[in-house]
């Protein structure tokens, strides 16, 4: 049955549909297939009360969008265009305080063509109400409409897709911010998903080479038998199949930034390769012999323990200096639980634009992604989000929907038992009255000094115990090992922070 035989029969049964439609509390709006104005209820026009309905009633949208007296846009052209269902976050030209999400919804006939194009409006009173009557958590409106940095604290200057107010992120920008100003080579270090190329690209962005190239290489990507070709390129005739020549990657930044993502991937053997650019400045291309200077900053990035790589000679210390002139450490997400839910809105607000629908996150949803572990970290919290907007047919996250997928990824390590020795140790020790603090002081003197014998420096230290270089320092001058077992290690003056 088309929709106008239906309404014919609706009229015959006495069924008044414009009374039932001026009942609705939402604001609706009709056209035709045309896109003219068939009907506005009586909740849009006190929605919108610079509307008058003689002045709307049988024109087209388009020419009220052109006169710009009303509206300056309509979710009405987005459903005549892409001939389904659309969704938007409107705010009003003329009355800004006036914001609300938008749906238009065809009606087909029964040959699947457009008849008529409903849209709905649900302004803030709506959800205001929700919330009076089942405690559902109430979204700010202004941040669908202002930009992130509102959301996220002031930001002087901005940072791009750089969300965050936690301590850890407000120091690292302080970092970024002295950095940027310099030519300094960095060596960013952090989990993976942390954002170690977001933080190259900002630096890039803050600096006086922000308008030159920005190279990005994937140091593990490359097979071992390009790896040269590709950074220093190449000349014709270099080898088979080279008919002509081409820069490489380090030639392609000159003036700007090159990245080298992954940096401790990077086979040993090209290791010196890259030392010898970095100390003399230049490279020549395979299969050449001129020289050519170069002017590039190197921001470096890895996930792996570059320290203990060092200690078991598998990346060489001299490059290892050389690349960590600064070097900047990025916390996991579980350690910054703070911006979670910023860093939740910003997804949202991103994938609601590119999936052109909306779901959000009840309070109890939002709680209980703040206190997951994310062993993947901001990359996981992204695809997480994501994968809800391509697989669920919900609007309101529940705890329920989103628990089996965070569950999969949770990770329940199982205490290790003491052994005898360790547990007759802490019975000693309660024996004599010993304090906890006092306990674990003595073991960790214990642990450093062995580690002393054993390793060379701070550095092989830190990389067998899994902590930074300075907490050693620190840890060793509080408890009073010193330097005596280095000789000549300068480290603990020169690295301490």
């Amino acid at each position: 049955m088309s929709s106008a035989n239906f309404l014919q029969t609706a009229n015959e049964a006495g069924i008044d549909f414009k009374k039932i439609v001026d009942t609705l509390e939402c604001p609706i709006y009709i056209t035709n297939s045309s896109g003219v104005t068939e009907y506005i209820n009586l909740a849009y026009l006190r929605e919108n009360p610079i509307i008058e309905a003689d002045a709307i009633l049988g024109r087209s949208i388009d020419d009220i969008i052109k006169e710009g007296k009303y509206f300056k846009s309509a979710i009405t052209t987005e459903v005549l265009k892409q001939k389904k269902e659309a969704m938007a976050f409107f705010v009003h030209h003329l009355l800004p305080e006036k914001m609300a999400f938008v749906s238009g919804m065809p009606v087909l006939d029964e040959e699947n063509e457009i008849e008529h194009v409903v849209s709905i409006l649900y302004a803030q009173s709506f959800f205001q109400k929700l919330h009076a009557k089942f405690n559902y958590p109430i979204y700010s409106f202004e941040s669908y409409h202002e930009p992130l940095e509102k959301i996220a604290g002031p930001a002087s200057p901005p940072f791009a897709n750089f969300i965050g107010v936690s301590r850890p992120m407000e120091e690292l920008k302080r970092i970024m911010l002295r950095v940027a100003k310099t030519d300094a080579s960095v060596l960013i270090r952090g989990e993976s998903g942390t954002g170690k190329e977001v933080v190259a690209e900002n630096i890039q962005k803050l600096s006086a080479r922000a308008d030159r190239p920005f190279i990005k290489l994937n140091c593990a990507a490359i097979p071992v038998s390009l790896i040269e070709s590709e950074l220093f390129g190449y000349e014709k005739g270099a080898f088979t199949g080279a008919g002509s020549g081409r820069a490489g990657f380090f030639e392609q930044a000159n003036g700007g930034t090159i990245f080298l993502d992954e940096i401790g991937d990077l086979p040993f053997e090209a290791q010196a390769k890259l030392l010898r650019v970095l100390q003399q400045k230049e490279i020549v291309r395979l299969g050449g012999t001129k020289p050519v200077k170069l002017n590039v900053r190197v921001i470096a990035a890895t996930n792996a323990d570059l320290d203990k790589k060092v200690a078991e000679r598998k990346f060489r210390e001299d490059l290892f200096y050389r690349i960590n002139l600064i070097p900047i450490h990025l916390v996991p997400l579980r350690e910054r639980k703070s911006d979670i839910p910023l860093l939740t809105e910003h997804f949202l607000h991103k994938f609601d634009a590119l999936y052109n629908r909306i779901i959000r996150f009840p309070a109890p949803t939002l709680t209980l992604l703040v206190n997951y572990a994310w062993p993947g970290n901001i990359r996981e919290l992204e695809n997480i989000i994501e994968y809800l907007y391509i697989c669920s047919e919900e609007n309101f996250i529940t705890e329920e929907i989103i628990s089996p997928l965070l569950c999969k990824n949770e990770q329940h390590p199982q205490p290790d038992h003491l052994d005898d020795e360790a547990l007759n140790f802490c019975a000693r020790q309660l024996r004599l009255n010993h304090t906890l603090p006092d306990i674990l002081s003595q073991i960790e003197r214990t642990v450093l000094a062995l580690a002393q014998d054993k390793y060379k420096t701070t550095y092989h230290i830190a990389a067998a115990l899994g902590v930074s270089q300075p907490t050693i320092v620190r840890k060793m001058q509080s408890l009073g090992l010193g330097r005596r077992r280095f000789g000549t290690d300068t480290n603990m003056i020169c690295h301490q922070q």
